[in-house]
């Protein structure tokens, strides 16, 4: 399948920073093109690049959803990993889990 256009990635927060923007929406469609994450129609950008105490390698969270998933207020969270230079570097995608009032 065709990958996620930026222009249809959900942000849940402005990003004043063009460059964070940037390498964040194209990390999202590079992400939307391997296999596993092909079948989805809908990314929501949870949080830009960043590390946390639980994964501390550089990653932006997305939320991806099936138009199925999408109806029945659904997700899949993913961390979408980046190199120095802002590379796509791999991915874990999670489970299904019901979408939180948080993820607006």
């Amino acid at each position: 399948m065709s990958p996620i256009p930026r222009n249809l990635v959900k942000l849940t927060q402005r990003i004043r920073n063009p460059a964070l923007r940037n390498l964040t929406l194209n990390l999202i469609e590079e992400a939307s093109q391997k296999p596993d994450l092909a079948h989805f129609t809908n990314a929501t950008l949870k949080n830009p690049s960043h590390t946390s105490h639980t994964d501390t390698r550089p990653h932006a969270t997305v939320l991806f959803a099936t138009e199925e998933q999408f109806k029945n207020n659904k997700a899949q969270t993913a961390h979408v990993y980046h190199d120095e230079q802002g590379r796509y570097a791999g991915h874990t995608l999670y489970q299904e889990r019901d979408n939180k009032p948080s993820d607006e």
